[in-house]
């Protein structure tokens, strides 16, 4: 049940700082502006937390890459599309790929139920390709990204999970995480544009420090989660993100809430009711 309240809440947040970045016109610097929020948490704390031991550092390496190439693919996604439909494809694709790293290579055991239920999440995102979900269609050139934004969440968050399993520090993990996630955006806005980033900074500091508080939370939550339980099913029950931000989408940024949106939120919640109950 903790597993589960984590997980919900990490979903809310997630919701947030997404539908955040797509409201501002300056994604690029959002996201720079998040990471320094992430370099100040995670410095200061490289004292108190131990080091990965020297089996932990490939999954470290290989989840800070697959989480900056995600970061980059998501401007570029969000530039086109609207949130209520690049946001549900990119995460529908994601629980497919835990599910099948974790049957492949973990050996964890998941009922028949669990499976169901993780299936049919994709299936509602499946949905959204219809008549563009009830809005605008996504340009079909941007499909192949928005899959390889799906594949990088799911490659990161299933290392996250084999990393937090093997080493039992979530907390510490999270700090070194962090740390190498948040340190390019912040390096490359400083060089390139430090006057632009700067000013940024002063003019829209509540932003940066929203989305990077949120990114924190909602990343701590979800590797609590999954040291406690199932790498999959948290993977899954995080989706229910899927649902806030097509309403996020409707309420804030004026988007369409058609037909094949509506069948895709209740195809997550179904999959999401299967698995837990």
């Amino acid at each position: 049940m903790l597993a589960t309240s984590l997980v919900l809440v990490a979903a809310f947040l997630h919701a947030t700082w997404n539908t955040l970045i797509k409201f501002s016109g300056e994604r690029w610097l959002v996201i720079a502006c998040m990471d320094t929020v992430g370099l100040v948490f995670a410095v200061p704390l490289l004292a108190m937390v131990e080091p990965p031991p020297v089996d932990i550092w490939p999954w470290l390496t290989a989840s800070a890459l697959a989480e900056l190439l995600y970061r980059v693919l998501l401007i570029q996604a969000y530039r086109v599309g609207d949130l209520g439909l690049i946001y549900p494809l990119m995460r529908g694709t994601s629980p497919l790929v835990v599910l099948a790293l974790t049957l492949l290579f973990a050996g964890e055991s998941l009922t028949g139920q669990q499976i169901m239920g993780i299936l049919l999440i994709p299936c509602g995102m499946a949905c959204l390709l219809w008549q563009g979900g009830g809005g605008d269609r996504l340009p079909w050139s941007m499909l192949p990204v928005v899959a390889l934004i799906g594949l990088c969440i799911g490659c990161y968050t299933w290392f996250d999970g084999q990393a937090v399993q093997r080493w039992g520090k979530p907390w510490d993990y999270l700090v070194w995480l962090t740390l190498f996630c948040s340190l390019p955006f912040p390096l490359i806005a400083g060089v390139t544009r430090r006057a632009t980033f700067t000013a940024f900074w002063r003019s829209q500091w509540r932003l940066g420090l929203a989305v990077g508080v949120c990114v924190l939370l909602s990343y701590a939550l979800v590797l609590w989660a999954m040291h406690l339980g199932s790498i999959a099913e948290a993977a899954a029950l995080r989706e229910l993100s899927v649902i806030l931000v097509v309403l996020f989408g409707m309420r804030y940024l004026k988007e369409p809430f058609g037909g094949p949106r509506l069948l895709a939120c209740g195809l997550v919640l179904a999959g999401v009711l299967v698995m837990k109950f």
